[in-house]
């Protein structure tokens, strides 16, 4: 897989906004829940066994290559923390 750097921002600023923003100011039991709605989500999508059974493999492959991206992505905005730069 090639990195495609406009491609790679714009998913970091989407997984940013999905991920931070939307978290800020969120009380601790909100946002425990938030995280673990977030965890959940891309726990089911990577399941592409379950999920995409009988799919088209070269489907299942892009898929879980979107979800390594998001998981990067969020990888290096937790380590970065909120400043985007």
């Amino acid at each position: 897989m090639t990195d495609d750097t406009p491609t790679t921002e714009v998913l970091e600023r989407l997984v940013r906004e999905l991920l931070m923003a939307r978290t800020e100011g969120l009380s601790a039991p909100a946002l425990a829940a938030f995280v673990s709605g977030w965890t959940s989500v891309l726990e089911l999508l990577r399941r592409t066994d379950l999920t995409m059974a009988g799919e088209d493999p070269s489907v299942v492959s892009a898929v879980d290559r979107v979800i390594d991206r998001v998981e990067q992505a969020q990888r290096e905005i937790l380590q970065r923390g909120d400043d985007p730069e």
